[in-house]
């Protein structure tokens, strides 16, 4: 059995990655992303806007590193606080000269409305506060200072209605889309050739394959999939309809958040989540590989 990986290659760790091809040298997994990214052009209005903000929260890499490649052109320069979901961003922030970064004591959601919240109340618990008051929050409306969100256009109208991160957030967080998760039929024509021709190249590669029965194609058949996200799911789909015989009947799913989680198991799914909140990815394929070993010794 092959497991499947909707998330870059070069995205997980290298030492994960060895464990994974060691963990089924028959059949390495399947790194199949099931997106489409890309920056988009910015108003003059929102490019005011965001060299003005007192906070900017980005909660994927992508969003991370297209601000990156944003700062150096803005006209003032921005000079307020980085708000992002984890410590792995956190250092890729601060690698690349941001100073101010705050980080939620839980590496979701919920914990970046917690932040959010306490910025609004004036800081109160929000760690040490380095960076809170110099900047100004103030209301999220501000025409200097206040909280900005940057994010994609599955998270945000294209006109930037103003939507409140959780409901734990009292006052509405502005947003602003600066980037795309595309994803159109070409996009689905490649995934569904890069997975055929992985798997094609699994069994090719297997020395001790001699014939092509059904019992060598159901061995390579994909059993267990890493999905990064509900729209990553739903893409999923298509693929899994449109190539069925690449999957077994009934897949185990593991996700890294539990927003995932529901929408798979709605679908009456088998779903596994980390049971904490912290470098998710890692716990997730750790736990992909216990599993794994418990296959190899059944």
């Amino acid at each position: 059995m092959t497991a499947l990986i909707t998330y870059p290659r070069r995205s997980v760790p290298e030492d994960l990655r060895a464990r994974l091809e060691q963990a089924t040298p028959a059949s390495p997994p399947i790194y199949l992303p099931l997106r489409h990214l890309r920056a988009v052009p910015l108003s003059p209005q929102d490019r005011r806007r965001i060299a003005r903000s007192g906070y900017l929260v980005v909660t994927s890499h992508f969003a991370l590193t297209t601000l990156i490649d944003l700062l150096p052109t803005l006209a003032p320069a921005w000079q307020g606080t980085l708000i992002v979901l984890s410590r792995k961003m956190e250092a890729v922030a601060q690698n690349d000269g941001i100073v101010r970064v705050l980080v939620p004591d839980e590496e979701n959601h919920r914990g970046l409305s917690r932040l959010i919240a306490a910025l609004h109340a004036g800081g109160d618990g929000v760690g040490d506060g380095d960076g809170i008051r110099d900047a100004g929050v103030g209301d999220a409306g501000d025409a200097v200072g206040g909280i900005t969100e940057l994010c994609g256009n599955l998270h945000v109208p294209d006109d930037h209605t103003h939507t409140p991160i959780t409901s734990e957030v009292s006052t509405p967080v502005p947003r602003i889309r600066i980037y795309d998760n595309a994803w159109d039929e070409t996009d689905e024509r490649n995934a569904v050739r890069s997975l055929r021709r992985s798997l094609t190249s699994a069994r090719h590669d297997d020395s001790r394959l001699q014939e092509r029965d059904r019992q060598v194609e159901n061995r390579m058949r994909i059993d267990r999939v890493l999905v990064t996200s509900p729209s990553a799911y739903q893409r999923l789909q298509r693929i899994i309809a449109i190539t069925p015989e690449s999957f077994i009947d009934e897949l185990t799913y593991y996700v890294l958040g539990p927003s995932t989680a529901r929408i798979i198991e709605a679908d009456g799914n088998i779903v596994i989540c980390p049971r904490t909140n912290t470098d998710v990815l890692r716990r997730i394929l750790d736990r992909m590989l216990r599993d794994l070993a418990g296959r190899s010794q059944g």
